[in-house]
């Protein structure tokens, strides 16, 4: 076999193997995830936590809880980039002050449309602000707050937007501290207001995150697939490369 040939060969195991490692490491991931999984249905079956006068103990997954307080939208956050049933937009995240305790939890109240899937822009007549004012008793499913140093934020001409929950970042923006974890207010919870859009009001109550196997096994058999192509054709070349070594011209 000539020294090009080999290289190819060498060239086409590394692929192999690389491949056959991602698929091996996505496969890690749901197994990962599907214990996480199980935790959280574990803690959704848990009765309802008053949060109101108790605390949860993290990690904290899929964990029922209520709560009664006040927002304060001083001090909201926006998460950019999210869809509602195809339309862009935001999901509004306010702390909400709990009387007689000095730490905030932060509630994700829903989704409210904009045209680029940034902030809202300054507020309008019948479309902001979102006030839910006065004391509101919120229903919904406790998860923790992503903790990556890095919730990107992004100031705009319209206000600032944030990639994601990041709890170490937000606790340096806030004035008092906030919980690890934070609520998705659930749509029983939903206050009557006055601010609407095709009939909804907002912001849109949205489900928490689907409690499924993600993408992890369709991904480790693409890269198994590929790992076994790279290979399959690596033996194939060294094998006409020896088939025609043996042709003998003439």
């Amino acid at each position: 076999m000539t020294l090009s040939r080999q290289l190819l060969f060498g060239l086409a195991l590394l692929v192999t193997l690389g491949a056959w490692a991602l698929g091996g490491w996505q496969l890690s991931r749901l197994v990962d995830r599907r214990s996480r999984n199980r935790a959280a249905i574990a803690q959704a079956t848990v009765e309802a936590t008053d949060l109101s006068v108790a605390t949860l103990s993290t990690p904290v997954r899929y964990r029922r809880a209520t709560a009664i307080g006040e927002y304060d939208p001083t001090h909201e956050f926006f998460i950019r980039g999210r869809l509602y049933r195809g339309n862009p937009g935001v999901q509004v995240v306010t702390p909400l002050r709990i009387g007689g305790r000095d730490t905030a939890l932060l509630v994700n109240r829903g989704f409210v449309p904009t045209a680029d899937a940034g902030p809202p822009p300054a507020p309008s007549p019948g479309l902001l602000p979102f006030d839910e004012a006065g004391a509101v008793r919120i229903e919904g499913v406790a998860l923790d707050i992503p903790d990556q140093g890095d919730g990107q934020p992004l100031t705009t001409p319209t206000g600032e937007a944030w990639g994601r929950l990041d709890l170490t970042q937000m606790r340096r923006r806030l004035p008092y501290p906030i919980w690890p974890y934070y609520l998705i207010a659930g749509v029983d919870s939903a206050k009557t207001h006055d601010h609407t859009i095709r009939g909804r009001v907002l912001p849109v109550r949205i489900d928490p995150p689907s409690l499924d196997d993600g993408p992890h096994l369709s991904y480790a058999i693409q890269w198994f697939a590929i790992g076994g192509a790279a290979l399959g054709f690596g033996i194939v070349f060294v094998r006409r490369g020896r088939r025609d070594a043996e042709i003998v011209p003439g």
